[in-house]
């Protein structure tokens, strides 16, 4: 497949029945754990492929709760892309995102750095195994990013 041409991006803020949004959401995270950051976030839709979830935290930095492309879009550049656009939005801030050892990688080659590594963090919050594309998520990683 061809990769996705930048000129055409546009990222929209969304004010509104945001819950309209769980199925692209609910790629990156379990619904149940959604609920409680979909709301006091700014949810952010990319050409209604991709969402991203952020929050202002207490230190005055921004989080990523939630960061999901479509499954058909993957693969072809479309998240960085996205992450781009995303970190241009917050040009200046301190962006923070928490993921599993796998997604890290993305998350560098978008010039995040890792700081922190939480051992055992997902079969603990989740109380089971859990598998993304085969792999079982073991440890959290934090990465942040300082944007000028």
């Amino acid at each position: 497949m061809k990769s996705v041409e930048r000129e055409m991006m546009e990222l929209k803020l969304i004010t509104e029945h945001k819950q309209d949004f769980l199925p692209l959401l609910a790629l990156a995270d379990s619904p149940k754990f959604i609920k409680n950051y979909l709301e006091r976030g700014e949810l952010y839709v990319f050409e209604d492929k991709a969402v991203a979830l952020v929050t202002k935290e207490v230190d005055g930095s921004y989080e990523i709760q939630n960061f999901a492309v479509a499954v058909s879009f993957q693969g072809r550049g479309f998240g960085k892309i996205f992450m781009l656009e995303l970190c241009r939005k917050y040009s200046g801030q301190t962006l923070l995102v928490r993921t599993d050892e796998y997604t890290a990688k993305f998350y560098e080659k978008c010039g995040f750095t890792a700081f922190k590594r939480v051992k055992n963090y997902f079969p603990e919050k989740y109380g089971e195994r859990i598998f993304d594309k085969g792999r079982e998520l073991i440890d959290n990683i934090y990465l942040k990013v300082e944007l000028t």
